[in-house]
């Protein structure tokens, strides 16, 4: 069972901080732009504990989501600061293969539950940008600069990646326009391919499925309860097993985007 505990400096690196930023209708007043900022923040499992262990076939079996009320209307499309990538990654391709694997994982509804991989989502990797996601260290949202960008940076200890969204009205019916994810640069936090005697490190694609699920409107399910879906508060480390969609993540997104 997982626990909070500010002293544990490793297993605060599993956690996951979802940041939106709120823009009001178009028209009101430059006063009227607010900042709204959400950070459930629970850790998962003790490090070195594999998550696998945990599924017991849940990942198909649960079917919780959180819905935060914002969805695209259109094509998402987003770009990448390559500049910015860790050295420690290796080949720079690799890295992009992986980020897009991951908003590909989201898009179509990748699982591994036998359920149609069209959730109905558009999106398109741009290419290369020299924009920096509009993320602070802490974990705030900058301002809107009219690009949707993926960059690596410095966080917080405690946050692997952090997304932030501007959209367009309330939160029953909002219209997304813009989103960043910042990505912790710290050397050695993720890793490609599971290397050997893993720990204290964490899968890149299966970190970044969870963020671009957070960019198409997903919010968090507590991990206490549904570690086994990838939109857990809680990530644990060493663990591919989030390079897809759980059961509750994929009908959460059907119910807002899929195809009949």
């Amino acid at each position: 069972m997982p626990k909070i505990d500010n002293g544990l400096a490793p297993i605060l690196r599993a956690l996951l901080a979802l940041v939106l930023c709120t823009a009001w209708l178009v028209g009101e007043p430059p006063a009227a732009l607010r900042t709204a900022r959400f950070a459930v923040v629970v850790p998962g499992p003790p490090i070195g504990q594999p998550a696998e262990a945990t599924m017991d076939g849940a990942r198909c079996a649960d079917p919780a989501g959180t819905w935060l009320g914002m969805r695209w209307r259109s094509e998402l499309k987003w770009r990448v600061n390559e500049k910015t990538i860790p050295a420690y990654l290796g080949d720079r391709t690799a890295v992009i293969n992986a980020l897009r694997s991951a908003a590909t994982n989201v898009n179509t509804g990748r699982n591994d539950c036998g359920l149609p991989e069209n959730l109905g989502i558009q999106e398109s990797y741009e290419g290369k940008t020299d924009k920096i996601a509009g993320v602070t260290p802490s974990g705030g949202c900058g301002q809107r600069d009219g690009h949707n960008s993926v960059s690596f940076g410095p966080l917080n200890q405690g946050l692997l990646a952090v997304t932030c969204i501007w959209w367009y009205g309330g939160k029953e019916n909002g219209r997304s326009v813009e989103t960043d994810i910042l990505i912790d640069d710290t050397e050695g936090l993720f890793f490609l391919n599971t290397p050997p005697s893993c720990s204290n490190r964490w899968d890149l694609e299966g970190t970044v499925t969870h963020e671009f699920g957070h960019a198409f409107g997903l919010g968090h399910v507590a991990f206490a309860q549904h570690s086994a879906l990838t939109m857990t508060d809680g990530l644990p480390d060493c663990s591919t097993a989030y390079r897809g969609l759980g059961l509750g993540d994929y009908l959460t997104l059907k119910q807002q985007y899929g195809t009949n």
